[in-house]
């Protein structure tokens, strides 16, 4: 119930003449994709970088699970902004979540932030932080 109210209040946000803020953007992506909201964290993905079946199937197959994120800074400029989070994630055959930072892309287009899909083989993780 509080979950389906969330999302009225993030869409009316949407319909408003205020525009989400992108730390709000952030979190919404994020609980999404930690509840396995695959159509939900496809809204928030830059219009026209990735065809939403083909979304869908990544997510699906991915073998990362991601299990919590937080943000730990936000760098805005001009249109564009990056996001370090600090993410736990579950990895087939592992026992425990691993914990690392990661950078999160994100652009602003006509006043509302989307995400930026890492490029291929880049997921956004520091390797040197990983746990």
């Amino acid at each position: 119930m509080l979950f389906a109210l969330s999302i009225v209040l993030m869409v009316a946000s949407a319909c408003s003449e205020k525009s989400a803020t992108l730390e709000e953007r952030v979190q919404a992506y994020w609980q999404a994709r930690e509840k396995g909201k695959v159509e939900q964290a496809f809204a928030f993905e830059k219009p026209g970088s990735i065809e939403q079946s083909i979304h869908q199937k990544q997510l699906a197959t991915s073998p990362v699970t991601f299990t919590s994120a937080v943000i730990r800074s936000i760098k805005e400029k001009d249109d564009e902004a990056e996001v370090e989070l600090q993410v736990q994630y579950l990895l087939p055959g592992l026992s425990r979540p691993v914990s690392s930072s990661m950078l999160d892309k994100w652009v602003k287009i006509e006043g509302q932030w989307y995400h930026l899909l890492p490029l291929a083989g880049d997921d956004g993780t520091r390797s040197e932080e990983r746990r």
